[in-house]
């Protein structure tokens, strides 16, 4: 079954502000530049391919996408995604209703929880998350429904292309402040790596320098591992500030909708705000409206008219 009809993609073609509003609620936003007639495009594309997903999963029993298996008895209950719903919600104003979901456990991914696909060429979404959460709400450390509203954080801002402040929005989900402060830390794959790479440099210096050459220098590797763990905390305290100082100047002009509306900036424009002077962000705003940008319009129109407020001057 498509997800739009060619009356509705026609609407988006022509701007129609319902259309787009509800578009928006339901995690599909423009991407930063994109016209109207261009998000038509891309809708009618992730459309075609969601579309072609289950045309495979349906005639072939299966569906392979970067060395995985999905299969349609692995699709995750769409309950699931209603209760996700709810807390993406009430942080960002949207449910994402439309992408599918598997459970499925990756080769060699013992902690693995779940994670997003998204191809930035073809538009095509679909997320998965560890088999355990298929018979309990709960496996080590995770919780199912805040993985859920996790990875469904991610699908939303897929359009965004963002990456710095990326985690930092998706453990907005979390359920205890700990996690919500110092779960982003890591951004990707490729820091914790690092990190565990230099620890393992220096328990090989420690064995190497008891067992075989006492004069290795295993200080070192001791400040190796510590210039890791600083690098990732300053960058991590930098991003967090910045992230902060941002939804404070968003408050004044959007009240409590001031986090969905930072949830729907670029990475960019969330440093720029965070570089404001601390005031009302007024003059920015106006900028941001006289620019004509399509995701902007739709932001204004749905949260200045909820917040029962505009934009201050």
């Amino acid at each position: 079954m498509a997800l739009f009809t060619e009356s509705e993609l026609a609407l988006v073609r022509a701007g129609d502000a319902t259309l787009l509003a509800t578009l928006d609620a339901r995690g599909l936003f423009p991407a930063p530049g994109e016209d109207a007639a261009g998000f038509a495009s891309r809708l009618e594309m992730l459309d075609r391919n969601l579309t072609g997903v289950e045309d495979t999963l349906r005639e072939q029993g299966r569906y392979e996408l970067s060395g995985l298996v999905l299969k349609p008895e692995d699709r995750i209950d769409p309950v699931l995604f209603t209760e996700a719903g709810e807390l993406t919600d009430s942080l960002f104003a949207f449910r994402v209703d439309w992408v599918p979901g598997f459970y499925t456990d990756p080769h060699h991914a013992w902690l693995f929880g779940g994670c997003a696909f998204f191809d930035p060429d073809d538009f095509l979404t679909l997320f998965i998350i560890r088999k355990s959460f298929a018979k309990s709400p709960r496996w080590f450390l995770y919780d199912r429904r805040e993985l859920l509203a996790h990875e469904l954080t991610h699908v939303a801002r897929n359009a965004l292309r963002a990456e710095r402040f990326e985690e930092r929005f998706a453990y907005q989900t979390a359920k205890t402040a700990f996690r919500r402060s110092l779960g982003s830390v890591f951004r990707s794959q490729s820091d914790s790596f690092i990190l565990l790479a230099s620890v393992l440099l220096l328990v090989c210096a420690q064995f190497t320098q008891v067992l075989f050459l006492a004069w290795i220098p295993v200080w070192l590797f001791w400040l190796g591992v510590g210039g890791t763990v600083g690098r990732l905390a300053f960058r991590h305290w930098q991003t967090g500030a910045e992230f902060a100082a941002a939804r404070y100047r968003l408050r004044p002009a959007f009240g409590a909708h001031a986090l969905a509306v930072l949830c729907r900036c670029t990475d960019a424009e969330v440093r720029e705000l965070a570089d404001l002077p601390p005031a009302p962000a007024a003059a920015w705003l106006e900028a941001r409206k006289a620019s004509g940008e399509l995701r902007w319009q739709v932001i204004f129109a749905r949260f200045t008219t909820e917040a029962g407020d505009q934009p201050h001057s």
